[in-house]
């Protein structure tokens, strides 16, 4: 994708945010430290696009851009064409031969749309108006053309230069060092599994903390949708309960299934869980609160709990060992019936990632549910 499409979406995105939130000191920071830091194009020519899905892609991604802009004020409507990005970013992956950020890209995506329709739920369907100023508008335009040549000028920048990679040096000692052939999973829970482990407590917190926030929370449902028509009798439709119970194990098996072979081929604990959370997610969507819950007895805060201790253990066992915190160590094993397979101490880490994926995803996706559950009552909500 060309620095002049990068430039173009971030502007797109940035004129959004800023008729949304008023804030132009972001733009301005985007946009000045970007320019600051190229001085200008290097020495290299950019290569041409090696097909027409490069194009191709930026242009549909420079549409939804302007379409989430300019609809901003309906927020499902915004929400879905913004939804097309991260779809086109997932098609992206797959056609660089990245499909692991394919997997996450596209999991994260719909978690993502599912915990937005839940927030937006409780909104209204439009933002309220806003006095015309045409002046703002244009100052906010001009802003955002700043903060998205920035990019564009950062881009050019990068891509223009010679650079010296560590790529090769993860490529050369994934499976020495690491005992996977997958390098991308290998990385995040050998060479850089002291990032990840921050970033699961950071997922473990936010979860716990936003349960917390609304813990008690019941916002009354509305009684009719933004047209004023009347919601659907049948709350939890009798087909949609049936598929998603048979969908049910078939998805616990594939996260079962990309969890195993995530340290060798594209997959892993931070995919799995995603896939995991959405399944389970259906059921609370299919079937309501209380069915749900039933089915699946389990208190999601403790389950991010669980895995974050797990992989904290993991490093500690390392030092009881000798070695430095969260060193990881492999072996191949000899099993009956099975044969000699490759076992890996990373993946009781990957245990734990998957375990505060699932717990923290879920955690939030219940409670967000919950704030309009049946306990609120069913009457129409203004504004």
């Amino acid at each position: 994708m060309s620095p002049l499409v990068h430039g173009m979406i971030a502007w797109l995105f940035a004129f959004a945010i800023l008729r949304k939130t008023h804030d132009r000191r972001l733009a301005v920071v985007a946009g000045v430290a970007p320019f600051a830091a190229t001085k200008g194009v290097g020495e290299l020519l950019l290569a041409p696009p090696e097909s027409a899905f490069v194009p191709l892609g930026a242009l549909l991604c420079s549409a939804t851009a302007l379409a989430t802009a300019a609809l901003h004020r309906r927020r499902l409507l915004a929400l879905l064409f913004l939804s097309v990005v991260g779809v086109v970013s997932a098609l992206g992956f797959v056609y660089f031969s990245a499909p692991d950020l394919a997997l996450t890209q596209l999991s994260v995506e719909v978690v993502s749309v599912l915990l937005l329709l839940l927030a937006l739920f409780l909104l209204p369907g439009d933002v309220p108006p806003e006095d015309p100023d045409p002046g703002r508008v244009m100052r906010d335009l001009l802003l955002a053309l700043a903060a998205g040549a920035g990019v564009a000028g950062l881009a050019f920048a990068v891509l223009t230069r010679p650079f010296d990679s560590i790529s090769g040096y993860f490529l050369e000692n994934s499976v020495p060092g690491g005992g996977g052939t997958n390098v991308v999973n290998v990385i995040l829970v050998d060479f850089r599994g002291f990032d990840t482990f921050g970033e699961i407590i950071v997922i473990a917190i936010a979860a716990l903390g936003i349960a917390a926030m609304l813990y008690g929370v019941a916002v009354p449902r509305r009684a009719t949708d933004a047209q004023g028509r009347a919601w659907a009798a049948d709350v939890h439709p009798l087909l949609l309960r049936v598929l998603t119970s048979l969908l049910l194990p078939l998805a616990l098996l594939v996260s079962l299934y990309i969890f195993l072979r995530g340290h060798n081929d594209p997959g892993g604990g931070f995919i799995a869980g995603l896939l995991t959370a959405v399944a389970l997610i259906l059921q609370y969507m299919a079937g309501g609160m209380v069915q749900a819950q039933s089915r699946v007895p389990i208190d999601f805060g403790k389950v991010a709990a669980a895995g974050v201790l797990i992989a904290g253990l993991t490093g500690v066992a390392s030092i009881l060992f000798g070695a430095p915190f969260l060193t990881s160590a492999y072996g191949y094993w000899s099993l009956p019936i099975l044969g000699k397979i490759p076992l890996a101490s990373a993946m009781i880490f990957d245990l734990g990632v998957y375990l505060t994926v699932v717990g923290g995803t879920m955690l939030v996706l219940s409670t967000l549910g919950g704030v309009s559950g049946p306990g609120a009552a069913a009457t129409e909500r203004k504004g």
